[in-house]
């Protein structure tokens, strides 16, 4: 009996992480490292890739991604961005006896961004994306984020977001419509002991509606991609597919 239930636990919490490639626009540079070895992925559009060797996508002048991920999370990597993905701890409600469409109860989903993306979340769970400043909480919600070494910006076009910064205890929480501007923070008084604690500066900004409007068309297509993707298993194996 007990044999039973750990193999019925271990079936149903697998490391078993996939981003599934969309499409893309040009040639970008997908990487894992196996054993201490980078090693060079084939980036076709229609493939399954598995995030549990450190995954990196790397996007060029002019090249972008889309994909899609079983947390019910879609992303537009924007030109120019370099993302790296690990394994995250998931929870499934199959038991991946049969194929069937994956579903997943719970999951704890993070990853580093180092330029311009979209994201589309349409599940309950915590995800998280770090920067060089702070680090964004989500879960159902929609936005434009842009970073770099010393800056990060973040436009939420729906639902609700709360960014963490990297170096105190400050937060803010965002709504639909808010545009958060995190840059490291400005020193008047290099004397000042307690200015290591201060950590960086939040400033919210105003969006222009022409901007908004791109925005918004922006996360209406990649929404409409994550509402075509389907993640089906076969075995132990799981493979994202288009429906159309």
């Amino acid at each position: 009996m007990i044999k039973m239930l750990l193999l019925l636990l271990m079936s149903v919490n697998l490391v078993a992480n996939e981003l599934y490639l969309y499409d893309t626009n040009d040639q970008i540079e997908i990487t894992e490292v196996i054993n201490n070895k980078l090693s060079v992925l084939n980036a076709q559009i229609g493939n399954t890739f598995t995030l549990t060797n450190s995954l990196n996508i790397n996007t060029r002048t002019n090249s972008t991604a889309t994909y899609v991920l079983p947390y019910r999370i879609a992303i537009h990597q924007r030109e120019s961005t370099s993302t790296y993905y690990n394994q995250t701890s998931t929870e499934y409600d199959n038991n991946f006896k049969l194929p069937e469409v994956v579903k997943v109860k719970d999951s704890f989903f993070n990853f580093t961004n180092n330029g311009e993306l979209y994201c589309v979340s349409d599940g309950t769970a915590t995800n998280t994306i770090i920067t060089s400043l702070c680090s964004v909480i989500f879960n159902k919600t929609s936005f434009f984020i842009k970073s770099g070494d010393k800056y990060t910006q973040l436009y939420v076009v729906g639902g609700n977001v709360t960014v963490l910064d990297n170096k105190s205890k400050k937060k803010k929480n965002l709504k639909e419509g808010d545009y958060l501007v995190v840059t490291p923070q400005v020193i008047l008084n290099a004397r000042e002991a307690t200015v290591t604690k201060m950590g960086n500066s939040f400033s919210i900004k105003e969006v222009e509606d022409e901007e908004k409007d791109a925005h918004n068309k922006s996360i209406q297509t990649l929404k409409a991609k994550l509402d075509n993707t389907l993640f089906v298993n076969y075995g132990q194996n799981i493979f994202g597919f288009k429906l159309k």
